[in-house]
């Protein structure tokens, strides 16, 4: 396996922090300490965190200095979906076909986060309860062998990960064990509208978990500032008129002839 150059390094460090909350939205980032810490120059840092600010994990502003952005409920739908209908396909191309001994993995699964959400005093609860989450999902791609098709969804879903780990965080996610099974019960008895079913309810509960927390709103953002001025400019300009000549609009007679304006020909270069 080749080695991570000191940028990439950086950049899955950094990342990695913020998507389990171990840095908050609103935590300042100092590209200098951050270089110290990982013992490499500024530079890579320095680049990481651009890559950082591309992919919205990191707000960079020349008076205010850099930051880690807040959670984009937005851009987490837009994850969303896409796992949605993906893992939609995979659930109902195993519906009906799980054996009991896989059917018994799966239940094992359920119980082992249901003890772990029941003890606050384990170690490294909230880690392992997210790899349990994970490792329930997983199963089912694994039995259609597609299980790197999962793999690189999740690395993908850096939004919707940050809202995993904070709607665990809140303790107002109480819903996993009972989601989990509707979603194996549909698996084994049901429909292909209960599994869609099951599994878009189960997805959606991150959401709701996080808005549900009124003490952590300024960790979201529905839509950035830059998005939102850049829809109204869109919206401006689609409303005004197109100007073809100095004083004319389409289809509007002149005031000066009373006749629309004539529109000129488009010029075509000769063939040679």
């Amino acid at each position: 396996m080749p080695l991570l150059s000191a940028r990439e390094t950086a950049y899955q460090t950094i990342r990695s922090r913020i998507i389990t909350m171990e840095l908050k939205p609103g935590d300042p980032l100092n590209d200098r300490e951050l270089a110290e810490e990982l013992g490499i120059s500024r530079t890579p840092m320095r680049e990481a965190l651009l890559m950082l600010n591309l992919a919205r994990m990191v707000d960079i502003k020349p008076q205010s200095g850099t930051h880690v952005a807040p959670i984009n409920l937005k851009l987490m739908e837009m994850e969303q979906f896409a796992r949605y209908t993906l893992e939609k396909e995979i659930l109902n191309r195993l519906r009906g076909h799980v054996t009991p001994r896989q059917e018994e993995e799966y239940r094992s699964n359920i119980e082992t986060y249901r003890v772990l959400e029941a003890d606050m005093s384990q170690p490294d609860r909230t880690a392992r309860m997210l790899e349990l989450d994970n490792a329930f999902h997983r199963k089912s791609f694994e039995l259609c062998g597609m299980e790197a098709h999962y793999d690189h969804m999740l690395a993908s879903l850096q939004h919707v990960e940050r809202i995993r780990k904070f709607s665990l965080q809140t303790e107002e996610n109480k819903s996993v064990c009972s989601s989990h099974t509707a979603i194996l019960e549909a698996l084994l008895h049901g429909s292909a509208d209960d599994v869609s079913e099951a599994l878009e309810s189960h997805l959606s509960r991150y959401k709701q978990s996080a808005c549900a927390s009124p003490r952590h709103n300024h960790y979201l953002t529905a839509l950035s500032a830059s998005a939102r001025s850049f829809r109204r400019g869109a919206h401006r300009r689609r409303a005004a008129p197109v100007v073809l000549a100095a004083g004319y609009r389409r289809g509007v007679p002149s005031a000066r002839t009373g006749r629309s304006p004539v529109r000129p020909r488009a010029f075509t270069a000769p063939l040679r």
